[in-house]
């Protein structure tokens, strides 16, 4: 099993769940989640793993994302609602397995689809993602399904470089732009 947590809630309950589950799990931190805060209740209930959330509901296209990459399918779902768009977001948080359940759910709803995530495009799980959707929800899409990620190069150790190769919110505004109805 691959868990990559979104956000330190996420975090916090996606581990515990993993240490309750007694199999192995390989646990994807992302250290942009680092530095962020959030209170936890304790009745609080603990994710399922294998098991997608939607972090947001919404019409008009589903943008699929995980770990740190989910907070800016939210920022650029909150930019593009001011334009009229109502956009899904699907948090994976489980890479393997993964939840073609909540994909198909969200992909019959909104009929088009965008996968952001910051590793490469060729060969990374937005790629797997895709053909999955492409394979198994075909009748469904109404619009090929779009991929924004990161170039094919090393990422620089410089902040400021880091920073300009990987997507960001602008990146997926731009593409559910152009993929929306």
């Amino acid at each position: 099993m691959v868990v990559a947590p979104s956000s330190p809630l996420e975090a916090y309950g996606l581990l515990k769940s993993a240490v309750r589950l007694g199999d192995p799990v390989l646990f994807i931190e992302h250290k942009r989640l680092y530095t962020l805060k959030e209170e936890r209740a304790l009745d609080a209930e603990l994710p399922q793993i294998g098991k997608a959330r939607v972090a947001r509901v919404g019409t008009d296209v589903t943008v699929i994302a995980y770990s740190a990459m989910v907070r800016n399918a939210l920022e650029a779902a909150d930019e593009l609602s001011r334009s009229g768009l109502s956009v899904e977001v699907i948090d994976l948080r489980t890479l393997v397995p993964l939840d073609m359940a909540a994909i198909a759910a969200s992909v019959s709803k909104t009929h088009r689809v965008l996968i952001a995530h910051e590793a490469v495009q060729n060969g990374g799980v937005g790629a797997e993602i895709c053909a999955r959707i492409g394979s198994d929800l075909f009748d469904e899409l109404d619009a090929p399904v779009t991929r924004v990620g990161c170039p094919f190069a090393p990422i620089p150790f410089a902040p400021e470089l880091e920073q300009a190769l990987l997507p960001a919110t602008p990146n997926i505004v731009r593409a559910v732009r152009a993929l929306a109805p």
